[in-house]
């Protein structure tokens, strides 16, 4: 019953991994291509845009906090079998020290992203129009702002590539 429960909580881990590592990676996709046409609003184009990178922070903060309980699943099923926690070196305690507060860092990084960042993107957008451009100043507004959530989003692909890089050694040094 143990190999079953731990295989369960790594494929929900996994799973929520690859979506985790897999949102920044596109999103930075959107916004490279978007870059590319220059500034003046596209308004179908941006709206669609704007469609994709606002739902992807929110995915992606769901998938933390689903990594962030499977994460601490992991040592809970086995002490719930033996009764003790896993013996584990001082590497192996390391980098799951450094996984969790690289995932909490992601889950403060998504908090401002979601709550903070994008409602104000998205107030911003909605007042643009297809068949006028907006005024100099909402524009360059809504422009500091993508890039703001650039930055962010470039450094939690920053973080989630780090964990992806560092989550091996869990397994095979003990």
């Amino acid at each position: 019953m143990e190999n079953v429960l731990y295989s369960i909580n790594l494929a929900i881990h996994i799973l929520a991994a690859i979506f985790c590592v897999a949102a920044p990676f596109y999103q930075l996709r959107w916004v490279k291509l978007r870059g590319k046409l220059g500034f003046p609003i596209i308004y179908p184009f941006d709206r669609a845009v704007e469609s994709v990178l606002n739902l992807q922070p929110k995915l992606c903060f769901g998938f933390i906090i689903v990594l962030i309980i499977t994460g601490f699943i992991f040592p809970l099923i086995h002490y719930t079998f033996h009764g003790e926690w896993r013996d584990v070196g001082r590497l192996a305690l390391t980098v799951f020290s450094a996984k969790t507060v690289l995932a909490f860092i992601g889950l403060a990084v998504m908090i401002h992203g979601v709550w903070i960042l994008g409602p104000k993107i998205q107030k911003t957008f909605a007042s643009f129009s297809p068949n006028t451009q907006p005024p100099d100043e909402v524009l360059n507004r809504f422009w500091a702002f993508r890039a703001t959530r650039k930055k962010i989003c470039q450094f939690c692909f920053g973080l989630a590539l780090t964990i992806v890089i560092i989550t091996p050694i869990l397994r095979f040094y003990k």
